[in-house]
């Protein structure tokens, strides 16, 4: 209804009501305490009237501003659908533009992957290592065939991963680490998670994690969990935090490799952690994987604070 009739309408009852009121009141004979009855008794209605038209008023507004909103989602919704168009209805230069950006990103992640190559094909024939063969410390837990232990510095330099296609030590570490039964697993999940984390912009040389000193790696590898080992978690940036949170949930396959390098680094932590020193220990926990570790774990819970 016209908010002109509205008005018109309850002026027109307050005036009847006040018709009325002075035709029904005797002002000569009446007290005032029935004079003020008869008051209520006739603008009552006029009040109830008028606060029900307001509340049409209202209703009315209302309906008008769904109705405004409701064409806004829509007029949305059009543009939307029209921004999803095939690239070819893009301009010649921007679709050149997107070419370039996407040929630097596959660029990147060439040049990330060739960070983590196993080399497979360079150098099959391998010399023996000259070491002292006391020198060569068995992991503890695991069944190794006489000559084929892994040394501990060879396993922490295989989990920093090499630093450039230069890097001829890390390379033979890796080599080495890879061909252990025991820490493959390990490094080819931690090779995954860092490759998909690099795809999120999480980069293992970018964090700063608080130091956790070694006494509490060595917990958390004799099976503490929870708030006791909680300085393992030492990861502050909240952008990370926050990017690899959101990927967990949102990428199951991202999800299970987080969880299977977890577990992963968790068996060989428990089988590094008797014959490492303190110094081992902290120089595990600077490698790559080992923050990795403690971001994603971070992530998963396991550090609970």
């Amino acid at each position: 209804m016209d908010r002109g009739v509205l008005r018109a309408f309850a002026l027109a009852v307050w005036l009847l009501a006040a018709a009325v009121f002075l035709l029904l009141a005797d002002f000569d004979t009446m007290d005032s305490a029935t004079l003020a009855l008869l008051a209520v008794a006739m603008f009552l209605p006029a009040v109830l009237i008028s606060m029900v038209l307001l509340l049409a008023n209202a209703m009315s507004d209302i309906r008008s501003e769904t109705g405004q909103l409701q064409g806004s989602i829509d007029e949305l919704r059009r543009s939307l659908l029209q921004r999803t168009q095939p690239e070819f209805d893009l301009p010649p230069m921007a679709a050149q533009k997107l070419e370039q950006i996407s040929a630097q990103a596959e660029q990147t992640d060439t040049r990330l992957t060739m960070f983590f190559s196993q080399r497979a094909r360079e150098g099959r024939s391998l010399q023996p290592g000259r070491q002292d063969p006391q020198a060569l410390l068995a992991l503890a837990g695991f069944d190794s065939a006489p000559g084929n232990a892994l040394d501990l510095a060879t396993l922490i330099r295989a989990l920093h991963f090499p630093e450039d296609e230069n890097d001829t030590e890390g390379f033979t570490a890796l080599r080495q680490a890879l061909a252990d039964a025991r820490v493959a697993p390990l490094i080819k999940a931690a090779q995954d998670v860092l490759t998909r984390l690099a795809q999120e912009g999480i980069y293992m040389d970018d964090l700063r994690p608080d130091r956790a000193r070694p006494e509490f790696w060595r917990a958390f590898a004799q099976g503490t969990r929870g708030a006791l080992v909680a300085p393992l978690g030492g990861i502050r940036d909240r952008s990370c935090l926050a990017l690899s949170a959101g990927r967990m949930r949102s990428d199951p396959e991202f999800r299970a490799a987080v969880h299977l390098f977890l577990r992963e680094f968790d068996k060989v932590l428990s089988a590094f952690e008797p014959t490492a020193d303190d110094a081992q220990i902290a120089a595990l926990s600077d490698t790559r994987s080992a923050r990795a570790f403690m971001l994603l774990g971070r992530v998963s819970g396991v550090f609970a604070r």
